[in-house]
């Protein structure tokens, strides 16, 4: 498996994924992306500014966001605290393929996050994800993030937030 940038071909995969992302979501009565968002023309900014796949045996199994930046859904957190006010990596929008659950594929994005912030001078990673997203809170858990608190995103729902400090 490699993980590379995402290509405009790309795009359709990662919609499909996207989707069976919500369907999986909405059966386990987890209100997260049950909307527009992410949409196509999400996937497609993301294009050559950290969007990037995982492929395995030539077919797009997993997807996520992968950039240095200030989330402006990450100034104000409650509940808790950031581990510093240090820059940092977001890895937002990720995704696996419905027959690749449970392989631990997503652990590449982690790992990826990590290049990409090792070669920014970068030493923390920020995610966030719905508070019922049990799944994604337990990854999260399991490659070293630390529970911080809660953000709200755009649309004022909130999200569990964590944070890597990398070493």
């Amino acid at each position: 498996m490699i993980v590379r940038e995402l290509k405009e071909e790309d795009i359709d995969a990662v919609l499909r994924i996207v989707s069976e992302a919500k369907a999986y979501f909405k059966e386990k009565g987890i209100p997260q992306w049950q909307g527009e968002y992410p949409a196509r023309c999400d996937i497609e900014a993301d294009r050559n500014k950290g969007g990037y796949v995982i492929i395995d045996e030539e077919k797009v199994v997993g997807y996520c966001f992968i950039a240095p930046m200030q989330d402006s859904n990450y100034k104000v957190i409650e509940q808790g605290q950031w581990l510093n006010d240090e820059p940092y990596v977001v890895m937002h929008r990720t995704c696996v393929s419905a027959d690749c659950k449970g392989r631990d594929i997503a652990g590449l994005f982690v790992e990826k996050a990590a290049e990409v912030a090792e070669a920014a001078g970068i030493h923390n990673v920020r995610a966030d994800t719905h508070e019922k997203n049990i799944s994604m809170r337990r990854f999260l858990k399991k490659h070293g993030f630390r529970y911080c608190g809660i953000v709200h995103v755009a649309d004022g729902t909130p999200r569990a937030a964590g944070q890597l400090v990398l070493k």
